[in-house]
Order: C-alpha cells, then structure tokens, then sequence
C-alpha cells in the first residue's frame, strides 16, 4: 500500500511529499524491509485538490510499478549493478567491449533520463563494431585513437555520407571516456586508456556556425509570414519566440498553466521522444518549475486558439487532454515535429537553417541587447545559473553595454559645452 508525508520548509509550506511503497518483512529476521520511495514535487501555482489529484494519480502509478518490479530501491539498484559487475567477472574474467557495454549502460539506466540512456546507446554502437569482441583490458590508448580519427573522417549513414559533426564527434568521445572510467572504478580494467587523450579538434572543413539570430525586421517578416500558417502553428511559434522556451517544453505545455489575466505562464512539463518509449512527459531541463511572462498579443493568439481547439476536438468527439498543442488525433504533440515544421516553414519563407532554438536564441538576445537584465532572461530560459546565459549571450551583453554607456554619455554630456 502507498502512502506518504508531506515535507516542509521553514515557514511551514509543503514543497513536496515523500510516497513510500511498503516491501513487507525480511522472513528471516521479520525486520521491516526498507520500502521504495520516490519524491513528489507539485507544480508552483497548482491548488490544494490539483495536487491532491495528481499525488493519487502518482502514488497509484508508482505502487503499480512496485508491483510489477519495475521500481528498486536505492540499495537494491547498487546491488544489481554490482551483481551484473560481479557476474561478468565470474563468468569471464576479462570481459569484452560489447559484454561491458550492456554492464554499463545497466548501471546508468538507475540515474539517466530515457533521452540520455538513448543518446548514450547511439554513441557506443559505432566502437562497439569495432572493439566489439575484443578484450576491454586489451584496448590501448593508440586502438581508441585511431578510432577517434577515422570517426572524424566516416560518413554519417549509408544514405548520408557527410562526416559526422565536430559535436557528435566530441559527445561520442565523452560517453566512451566514461565508459572506460566506469570500467576503471568497478575494477575491471586498472587504468583508463582515454585518460592522457585530449579532446577532438574541429577538422579544418568542419565550420563552426554561428548560433541564428533574427534581428528585429527579421522577425517581422516571420510575424506576417505567419499570417498564411494555421491557426494552431501560428500561435505555437509566437509562444516559442515570446517565451524562449525549449520545443519540448512547448509541447508540455496546458492551458492550466496559462494565467490569461496576468499573463503568467508556468513551465513545468517536458515532452520527450526516444524509439524505445515514444512521447512522454518529463521535468523541465532543470528538474525545476519556473514562471514566465509573455506579451499581450501573444496571449490573445492563445486564446483564440484555445477556442478553436475545443472546437475541432468536440466536434471529432475527442479530447486534447488539456494540452494547448497537440498531435492531430489529440495525443501529446512529439518534440521532432514542432523541429520539422519549423524547418519546413524556414524553407517556405526562405530562412534557411530555421530550426526552433534559433527562436530561443533570438528571444535571449533581443532581450538582452535591447536591456533585459541577465537574471531575468536566465530564469526565463530556465538556465541553472546566470553565468549559463552570459557565457552564451556575451554579444548581447556586449551590446547592451554600449547602448548603455551611449545613454549615460547622453546624460552626462549633453548640455556640456566641447573645448
């Protein structure tokens, strides 16, 4: 049976409850098992009987997953993890790249997201076909190497023969780097044949874009282009370029979390996609909440598709689930597909490259530029931390800074006779 506790802050809020699945008593000794547990955290804003509904909907879901022995307990996912460890060890003493691979990702499935353990399976294929039986201790730092350079070189698919990116190249190196120090802290192999080599350098072919960014005319021919676009992806790109959100946090987005009045907006949902597990909901990037403020405009687009919405769903005699965008059936709106229509509305309108981060980009440095406060355009975004947003956005800093000095020499000089 689940239950759980409220916790506190000092002032006596509750910011989250802990929901506990009971594991019964040892049958030896009769002691209490130490139960699963799992940590609730109820979106800002929500009333007392939302949360009260969501926590029942949760507590059932993870007691389900108890039962179906999908949930260990944190000693239990250590212990696994050894286990598997301990097993490859007993039954080959030396394991090979593929044996360790399945070992590994394993052991980070318990603390990875399901985009993560996806981009990290990606990354291990390619060395898999090439290490794949061979001994992990025997692999040298001068194997890894030269696997390293002709990854640099090598197509990217039999149907795409472009090599592979600088930055696919260098994420590939990390999650092997982690691979193998894995491997050192389990005991498999006792040192790390990655641990002297420095990090891929770009090929001199391989160009580093610039980050696009729409000035101010730019995005007013987006604004009337969009004009010509249906209802629901004309309101779905001025929240993107309003907000600066991230695709999959658009694609989370309810109307619930939308205060029309105030024009308050919470961000708490993620939608993700992975081959394995489809479309699914998740934290924000940040594992935290956050509140942000879109324009007036912006919020009437909404509202009037808010209506239509509920007029094409009615009249199909389906639902979208309360979700502002969503997939044609009404199911949650895959992240890769707000991707595909902003490129194709990119190439229809002639903006090439158009991709939905360059509309985060653009709404950080228009604001920035235009002397928006780096702390307030960092939470909006959602950044961890300000200096996130300044390592990004220095240009944009930069720019603010001079129309700022431009405005203090204005006032400081303007009635001051010149020698």
């Amino acid at each position: 049976m689940a239950s759980y506790t409220a916790r506190k802050n000092k002032d006596g809020k509750i910011i989250s409850y802990q929901i506990k699945v009971s594991r019964g008593r040892d049958k030896l000794t009769s002691k209490q098992l130490t139960p699963f547990t799992m940590t609730y955290t109820p979106p800002d804003g929500w009333s007392k009987k939302a949360i009260e509904r969501d926590l029942i909907r949760v507590m059932g879901e993870f007691e389900t997953a108890c039962k179906r022995g999908e949930i260990l307990t944190k000693e239990q996912e250590k212990a696994h993890a050894m286990e598997q460890a301990e097993q490859v060890k007993r039954e080959q003493a030396k394991p090979t790249f593929t044996q360790y691979v399945q070992v590994f990702l394993n052991e980070k499935a318990a603390n990875l997201s399901a985009v993560t353990l996806h981009n990290y399976k990606q990354a291990l294929k390619r060395p898999s076909e090439i290490f794949g039986e061979t001994k992990l201790e025997d692999i040298d730092f001068l194997a890894v190497k030269k696997y390293i350079t002709d990854m640099q070189a090598a197509q990217r698919n039999k149907d795409n023969k472009k090599p592979l990116s600088h930055g696919t190249v260098v994420s590939y190196y990390t999650v092997l780097h982690t691979l193998f120090e894995n491997a050192v802290e389990n005991g498999i192999i006792p040192a790390n044949p990655m641990q002297r080599m420095k990090k891929p350098k770009p090929r001199k072919d391989d160009i580093q874009k610039e980050p696009i960014c729409y000035d101010e005319k730019e995005i007013a021919y987006i604004m009337e282009c969009l004009n010509n676009e249906p209802l629901k992806w004309k309101a779905l790109m001025l929240f993107l370029i309003d907000s600066g959100c991230r695709r999959g946090e658009v694609a989370g987005l309810k109307w619930s979390d939308i205060d029309f009045r105030t024009g308050k907006v919470t961000i708490c949902r993620n939608a993700q996609y992975t081959s394995e597990k489809g479309v699914y909901i998740t934290t924000p990037k940040s594992h935290k909440s956050r509140d942000i403020i879109i324009n007036a405009p912006v919020l009437q687009i909404l509202k009037t598709w808010q209506r239509e919405q509920t007029l094409i769903y009615f009249g199909r005699g389906k639902t979208a689930g309360g979700y502002c965008f969503t997939q044609n059936e009404g199911e949650i709106l895959n992240p890769n597909t707000i991707t595909e229509y902003v490129r194709t509305f990119g190439k229809r309108y002639n903006l090439p490259g158009m991709h939905p981060h360059a509309l985060r980009h653009t709404m950080a440095t228009l604001s920035i530029a235009n002397g928006a406060d780096i702390v307030s355009v960092s939470k909006k975004l959602g950044h961890c931390n300000p200096s996130v947003t300044l390592n990004i956005y220095s240009h944009a800093n930069d720019e603010a800074q001079r129309r700022a000095t431009e405005i203090l020499a204005d006032a400081l000089y303007k009635n001051t006779k010149q020698a």
